[in-house]
């Protein structure tokens, strides 16, 4: 009968009990003996390349300035762990999606640019525009910053001073000044000094000339320079009429022309020749002492 483990027969056939040292250490050398030779085996074909593996962990090393956009794995999901003996794996670099990262500054508050919305009454002006406070009322020599017509836009400027000359045919030379801060865009309303004036004409539809700039066609109400201003109405089959009208700034005024047809000057007619006949007769008549055919007389 064979005996039960942990004993060991003696003399006589009586099985003896082994000691806890004597039944664990076979199996803790045949354990010993597994493990050696598994370390063995991954010493062998996983050292050398040690150095390589160092290696291609710096080359994917992000570089500054770039985000790289990594995905979490999965718990419980890794990669495989290579068996005993089985032959090294290449180990690839996970590629990424580089971000480019915009290296310069971003833009201080004064460095925006700033604008200006430029409007006159009247509308049509044009106007230039000077870097600081200018005293004198002239425009500068110097080229401006910006020209245009009002309506109109000048924008790239930055925060400070500036001075704006205004000019229209048949108006006196103006100028403003305007402080800008950087990124506003500033309206500036300009308006000349003048004052508004009511024009009619019998009948309508005559044209109104302020010097050689045309007004419009009447009835209208017209924006002049203030002070003694000049206008003429034109309208076709009339013959021109001229006035003079002062421009207050304070009051409106209202000015009409009566626009009077041309007198037509009748032109006389020339008197017939007398003809052949009447001519033969006036010289028998004067022959024999009568008083010749008086001509035909004209007619007033």
């Amino acid at each position: 009968m064979e005996c039960e483990e942990g004993q060991k027969k003696v003399d006589g056939g009586t099985p003896a009990t082994l000691s806890f040292w004597q039944r664990i250490g076979p199996r803790v050398l045949a354990s010993l003996a597994l493990v050696g030779a598994a370390a063995a085996v991954f010493l062998t074909q996983h050292w050398p390349s040690r150095s390589e593996l160092i290696q291609d962990l710096k080359k994917t090393q992000p570089t500054p300035s770039y985000a790289i956009e990594t995905t979490k794995a999965s718990p419980g999901v890794g990669p495989p762990t290579p068996e005993v003996g089985s032959p090294n794996p290449e180990r690839s670099p996970v590629a990424s999606t580089p971000i480019t990262v915009d290296p310069s500054p971003p833009q201080s508050v004064t460095d925006q640019p700033a604008a200006l919305q430029l409007t006159t009454k009247p509308a049509g002006a044009t106007f230039a525009i000077y870097p600081g406070i200018i005293e004198d009322k002239a425009a500068q020599a110097s080229a401006p910053l910006r020209i245009g017509k009002a309506p109109g836009m000048a924008e790239g400027l930055r925060g400070g001073n500036y001075t704006i000359f205004f000019h229209k045919d048949g108006w006196p030379d103006s100028r403003t000044e305007v402080q800008l801060q950087a990124g506003e865009v500033r309206p500036v309303e300009y308006a000349f000094f003048h004052g508004e004036v009511t024009i009619t004409s019998v009948p309508n539809g005559a044209e109104i000339l302020c010097g050689t700039v045309s007004l419009g066609f009447t009835p209208l109400t017209a924006a002049l320079p203030a002070g003694n201003q000049v206008l003429t109405a034109h309208l076709q089959n009339y013959p021109d009429r001229t006035q003079n009208v002062t421009v207050d700034e304070n009051a409106p005024s209202a000015i009409e022309f009566q626009m009077r047809p041309r007198r037509r000057i009748a032109k006389s007619r020339p008197t017939p020749p007398p003809s052949l006949i009447g001519r033969v007769g006036n010289s028998i008549k004067h022959l024999f002492g009568a008083s010749p055919t008086p001509p035909p007389r004209r007619k007033r």
